[in-house]
C-alpha cells in the first residue's frame, strides 16, 4: 500500500482507541431507530467523518449495505454499544469539525448526570490519523456538554473543557468536584465514578 494512503492509528495515552478493533467500527448485529420512525435490525457500525463525509451509521441487510448520516438515525445499538443522535453539538473536531450534522455519541451513563463518547479522527500529519474518543458529560434535561479532558486530547483546544464546568454537574458531592478540579479524576475512572453519583455514593474526604 503506498504511504500516502497508509494510516497510522495512534495509541498514545487513553484518548486514543487501540486502532479499528473497536467492536462498534466493524460491523456487528445491531438494532435502529432511523428518524422517520422505522426500526429495524442488521449488521451496524459507526463511520467516522473521513474523506468529505461526515460521521454515519453503516448497516449491511440481505447483502444489502447502506450508508446513513447522522440526521437520519435517531438511534442505534451494535455489539452492546448505543449511540444516539444530538443536535447542535458544539464540540465538532478534527476531520468532523467542518459539518453540520447531528452528532452521534455513545451513551456510556444515565442519570442525573450522563457520560457519552464523542468519537472522530485527526490528521496529525502526513499518513497520520489520530482516533480519538472525548468523554462529554451533561446534566440530565439539558442541552449542554462539557468535555472532561485531564490530559492531552488531539484536536481540542483546552479552553473548550475547563475542568470547573464538568465540576459544577456534581453539586451533591463537593469532594468530588474539588477531585474534579484538580483533575484528578481519570479517563479510565470517569464512568465508575459518574455511576457512583447517580446511585447516590458520596465521598466524604
Amino acid at each position: 500500500m503506498a504511504m500516502r494512503h497508509l494510516k497510522i492509528l495512534l495509541a498514545a495515552a487513553a484518548a486514543l482507541l487501540p486502532g479499528l478493533a473497536q467492536a462498534q467500527f466493524n460491523f456487528a448485529p445491531g438494532t435502529y431507530q432511523a428518524a422517520n420512525g422505522a426500526k429495524g435490525s442488521a449488521s451496524l457500525k459507526l463511520a467516522l467523518a473521513e474523506g468529505g463525509q461526515p460521521t454515519r451509521m453503516v448497516g449491511i441487510k440481505n447483502d444489502d449495505e447502506r450508508t446513513f448520516r447522522s440526521a437520519q438515525v435517531v438511534a442505534f445499538t451494535t455489539d452492546g454499544h448505543r449511540f444516539v443522535q444530538i443536535k447542535d453539538f458544539r464540540f465538532r473536531l478534527g476531520t468532523d469539525a467542518g459539518f453540520k450534522d447531528p452528532a452521534l455519541l455513545e451513551v456510556l451513563e444515565t442519570g442525573a448526570v450522563e457520560l457519552f463518547y464523542y468519537y472522530y479522527l485527526v490528521d496529525m500529519g502526513p499518513s497520520i490519523t489520530a482516533h480519538v474518543k472525548l468523554p462529554v458529560l451533561r446534566k440530565a434535561g439539558t442541552t449542554t456538554f462539557f468535555a472532561y479532558s485531564p490530559g492531552r486530547t488531539p484536536g481540542l483546544d483546552p479552553k473548550l473543557a475547563p475542568n470547573g464546568f464538568v465540576a459544577s454537574l456534581f453539586p451533591a458531592d463537593p469532594v468530588l468536584q474539588k477531585q474534579f478540579a484538580a483533575k484528578a479524576v481519570t479517563r479510565a475512572q470517569l464512568a465508575a465514578v459518574v455511576r457512583a453519583y447517580n446511585q447516590g455514593v458520596r465521598l466524604s474526604h
